[in-house]
Parts: structure tokens; C-alpha cells; sequence
């Protein structure tokens, strides 16, 4: 069965599965402290290898700076957190750069054991498809192909994250004071003075980590998406409850796709679409078959609401329709 998570993470992983920047994908899961990065990101990469590209999955706790660093301005201090916790000019230059456009593709999985506080000097591995990262602080001057924040309240990353490193802080009390002191009144500076979750290409809130909420997915807050629909995100009344609007669109085609139709068990969605039987289509390759539609233009957050409202028969992909433009449609889960 299906869980809600995994529902929501597989709409990600779809989303980043059809990237294809010709290097490397690089994800970053970014977030407060405790937000829940380091689950998500293990978990999205399992997502992404799952749907037949090769993702391994990265911590950024391989990447600080030596303890003499980290605690040079204080061991309780904010700014000493922001500025001295990683070594970012490292990480861009041994991961991100290597990665990137005109890169080797050779990166280093880590330069020091956070542990022991001991510098590792390991040999370069060799880059999968896509590397999907967490940590904190990763919109500052880092250059991704895409970003996924994960959107906690500070009260419950306080009570994950104190109860955690209980032990490692020295007791529940201890812990929450560094948490109030250090990580997440750096956390606040990093949000006010970056703005991340607008920054972000995917937002996906983890108050409840059982039942995440997409909240935005396709790029930045104020970004633009094409969705080509054949079917029913083209009625009025699908359009009215899950974006609050009707949409304005263009008629197009998608060719090298055969119309079938799928019998929908949904219950809400039958009640908003108003049928149990909705149109999908499979790729074929053959000129003859065509698909006509609607290309609509929905912000980040509608884009999302789109996710949502599609069952798991279908499953996001990004095609060239008939007048060149390209746009994200839902095909049947089993097309290529």
C-alpha cells in the first residue's frame, strides 16, 4: 500500500527523474536544523533509483570545518554556526563544481569524520545520475539544479531535534538551550537574510512526517510552469477546487502518444471530476497516434495542487508537444 509519503515523495522523485541538465542532477534538501533533511533526502534518493536512475544520497556532516573552526566564536553562538559550521568553498569545489557542466564527474563523499574530528583525505568516486544532498545553510552561494526544502515548524524541530542529541548535548535541557542559543537562532538569521523556502524549486511541509503536504513543486515562488492536460484538469470545476481559479490555455497536441482510459477508485476525485472513468495516455512513438489537449500555465503552488489531485496511475513526465513548446503532462505509470 501506498502511503501518503511515499505518494508525495515519488511526485518529487517523477519531478526530478526528468531532468536531464546533461551533467549530473544536483539536488539539495535544505531546511532548519531538525527539520527532517537527512530522512527525506536518504528517502528521495531511494525514490529516484527506484524509477530507473542511478541517485545516491549525500550528508553535508562530511563537509564542516575542523571544531577549531566551528567553536572559534563561541561554543553556544548563532553567528559562530552560520559562518563557521561547513566548509562550502570546499564542498563547491570537490561535489558541486565536478558535477557540474564541463566536469569530471568525479566527487568526494566526505573531508572529514565529524566524530573524531579527524580531516579524511579519500579518493574520488565516480558521480550517479543524480546526488541528492542535505544540510543547512545550502542556498548560500551554492549553485543546484534543484531544491527541495523541507518546511518544519521551529517548535517541533526543537522537540525532534532536542530529543535526538540528548545524549550527544548532555541532556534534554542542554540540548533544547543549544537549540534556542545556536542552531535555530542561525536558522532565523539564514531565513530572513536568504529567503530559501521562495528560493526553493520544491516545498514540502514535515510537521507531520507521516503526512507531508507538496507544497510547491516546478521552480521558485514566483516561477511559471507549462502543464499540457487531456483530460479532466481542463474542467472548470477541477480547475475552481484545486487552484482557486479557471485557467486560460492554449490547444495543443502531444504526438507519439495513444489515448486509453483508466477506471479512477478515488473518491474525491470522482466527486470533483464528476466521472470514475478518465482518459490517460501511453507512449507508442508512432507520428499516427496524437493526443489533443490544453497547455496551461499554473504557478509552483497550483503545479502541486496538480500532483496531488492525480491518482498513482499517472505519473509526471516532461514531453515536446506538437507546437514545440515543452510542458510537464501525466502519462500512465508503467510509460516510458
Amino acid at each position: 500500500m501506498i502511503t501518503p509519503r511515499d505518494r508525495v515523495l515519488g511526485r518529487i522523485a517523477d519531478h526530478l527523474v526528468a531532468q536531464l541538465p546533461g551533467h549530473p542532477l544536483r539536488v539539495a534538501v535544505d531546511g532548519i536544523t531538525a527539520a527532517g533533511k537527512t530522512t527525506l533526502a536518504r528517502e528521495l534518493a531511494a525514490a529516484v533509483s527506484a524509477r530507473g536512475r542511478v541517485a545516491a544520497h549525500l550528508s553535508m556532516d562530511g563537509f564542516h570545518n575542523p571544531r577549531a573552526i566551528r567553536h572559534r566564536q563561541g561554543r553556544d553562538s548563532a553567528d559562530g554556526y552560520y559562518a563557521d559550521a561547513y566548509d562550502f568553498a570546499s564542498f563547491s569545489r570537490l561535489v558541486l563544481e565536478p558535477l557540474g557542466p564541463g566536469g569530471d564527474r568525479k566527487y568526494r563523499e566526505r573531508i572529514i569524520d565529524l566524530a573524531s574530528d579527524t580531516p579524511i583525505d579519500e579518493p574520488p568516486v565516480e558521480a550517479p545520475e543524480v546526488l541528492v544532498v542535505d544540510g543547512s545553510f545550502l542556498q548560500r552561494d551554492l549553485v543546484w539544479d534543484e531544491v527541495v526544502f523541507v518546511d518544519t515548524p521551529f517548535e517541533v524541530a526543537r522537540e525532534r531535534g532536542a530529543r535526538r542529541d540528548t545524549e550527544l548535548l548532555g541532556g534534554l535541557e542542554q540540548a533544547q538551550r543549544a537549540f534556542d542559543r545556536r542552531y535555530h537562532a542561525a536558522s532565523r538569521r539564514y531565513l530572513d537574510e536568504v529567503g530559501p523556502e521562495r528560493r526553493a524549486t520544491v516545498v514540502i511541509g514535515n510537521e507531520d512526517v507521516a503526512n507531508p503536504v507538496l507544497r510547491r513543486i516546478g521552480g521558485p515562488a514566483d516561477a511559471v510552469v507549462n502543464l499540457f492536460s487531456y483530460g479532466t484538469l481542463q474542467t472548470p470545476s477541477v480547475q475552481i477546487e484545486h487552484f482557486g481559479r479557471t485557467l486560460v490555455g492554449k490547444e495543443d497536441v502531444l504526438p507519439g502518444y495513444r489515448q486509453e482510459w483508466v477506471t479512477i477508485t478515488d473518491p474525491a476525485v470522482i466527486e470533483v471530476s464528476g466521472t470514475d472513468r478518465h482518459p490517460i495516455v501511453r507512449h507508442t512513438g508512432d507520428p499516427a497516434d496524437t493526443t489533443a489537449g490544453t497547455m496551461l500555465e499554473v504557478t509552483t503552488a497550483e503545479f502541486a495542487a496538480a500532483d496531488l489531485y492525480e491518482v498513482d496511475d499517472y505519473r509526471r513526465a516532461l514531453v515536446r508537444l506538437g507546437s514545440g513548446s515543452e510542458a510537464w503532462v501525466y502519462l500512465a505509470s508503467d510509460s516510458r
